[in-house]
């Protein structure tokens, strides 16, 4: 099945309605695991991001597909690689394959990644947010959801993963819908890190 068609199958069964807000979690994470082992990838040298380059391909769309082939070419030699989908109209479903994609590689390729940035991506929302909050890597420098439809539950998943990101340096996250609250939990995170930047 071609890529274009796995998106839209995967993208008319969300809207069918067989998986609703939240719930939508585990029917799609028996889904994503099927998706991602049907077309098993080379390449990436010895940092073994199959599983992401797969999810990548299997989202699909010009920004992924690009991201794929930039991953395709690093290696362990390379010191790092970023992670950038902007404006790649991911909704939360893709945020799930990403996320399931980032925990089945080794932990030596998930501390490699530097830099994700999914800003101007305004279906992630919430849920999208919270998976992928759970596969971060601790040790990652920066991250970008800027103008992603995120209220507080993503934006309090989002806090919780920076609070324990010793490494992180800048969390940039405006243009959501958060509570003058939580920015003041961002902005409070911010004080008792010299070394971080965040702009919520």
């Amino acid at each position: 099945m071609s890529v274009e068609r796995r998106r839209i199958a995967r993208r008319t069964m969300i809207q069918a309605g067989i998986v609703t807000g939240f719930g939508f979690l585990p029917a799609m994470a028996g889904l994503t695991g099927i998706a991602l082992a049907a077309e098993p990838e080379t390449g990436s040298g010895d940092m073994n991001m199959d599983a992401l380059i797969a999810a990548l391909k299997s989202i699909g769309g010009s920004v992924c597909l690009d991201a794929a082939s930039k991953l395709e070419t690093v290696n362990a030699s390379s010191g790092g690689f970023d992670l950038h989908l902007r404006r790649a109209e991911l909704g939360a479903q893709d945020a799930l394959i990403l996320a399931n994609a980032l925990q089945q590689m080794p932990d030596l390729a998930t501390q490699h990644l530097r830099s994700f940035s999914a800003s101007y991506n305004p279906d992630l929302n919430d849920a999208g947010a919270i998976v992928l909050a759970g596969s971060f890597p601790k040790t990652m420098t920066e991250l970008g959801l800027v103008g992603c439809s995120l209220g507080d539950a993503g934006g309090t998943a989002i806090l919780e993963w920076a609070q324990k990101a010793s490494s992180l340096r800048m969390v940039c996250v405006e243009g959501n819908n958060f509570s003058s609250g939580l920015k003041s939990e961002f902005a409070r995170l911010g004080r008792l890190n010299a070394s971080l930047m965040i702009v919520a």
